[in-house]
């Protein structure tokens, strides 16, 4: 359980790389859910449908989201494919370095919540939130975005998907870790 609660190497060395860096733009990226099907995978498939994506005043683009672990990647072009849809974040531009951004919600909402994983109370889009909450970022707008209610998609799905998709995620962060 301790190696759940923290951050990859690969987090560690993203951070050691760029943890400095201001960044110059947020962009909230998903993949639009349309029909049932897609919305059951999508809860079995760890939720991989939203993500934050970072420029640096480099150029550099980084991409920060949670799935079966928090995940950092370099060279993030998410959103210029097509099936994915974007948002420009509106804040004071580099008022936030990569460091404050993956370390102060960490701070706020503590290890558990931040590093667990389950993809019907600490999902993807809880992650987003709880991200842009610590900078005043989620807004309205925002949360339109972002936010699909999955109460009544679970309702219709069978009893075991959700223990399911728990024992799948925490299987895959286990071997993430290792």
């Amino acid at each position: 359980m301790k190696g759940k609660l923290d951050f990859s190497n690969k987090i560690k060395k993203i951070l050691k790389k760029y943890g400095n860096e201001k960044i110059l733009s947020i962009r909230v990226g998903r993949r639009p859910i349309n029909n049932m099907v897609e919305k059951a995978f999508n809860i079995i498939s760890l939720g991989k449908w939203e993500k934050l994506v970072l420029t640096l005043n480099d150029g550099t683009k980084l991409s920060f989201e949670k799935n079966d672990i928090v995940n950092m990647e370099e060279n993030d072009s998410r959103c210029s494919l097509k099936n994915v849809d974007c948002i420009e974040l509106e804040y004071d531009q580099n008022s936030i370095s990569v460091n404050d951004l993956v370390k102060k919600p960490l701070n706020r909402i503590g290890k558990n919540d931040y590093f667990i994983y389950d993809p019907f109370k600490l999902n993807c889009q809880i992650f987003i939130k709880s991200v842009l909450e610590t900078f005043g970022l989620y807004d309205n707008n925002t949360k339109n975005f972002v936010y699909q209610d999955i109460k009544d998609i679970v309702k219709e799905l069978p009893f075991y998907v959700k223990w399911t998709s728990k024992a799948i995620t925490d299987t895959t962060a286990f071997g993430k870790k290792i």
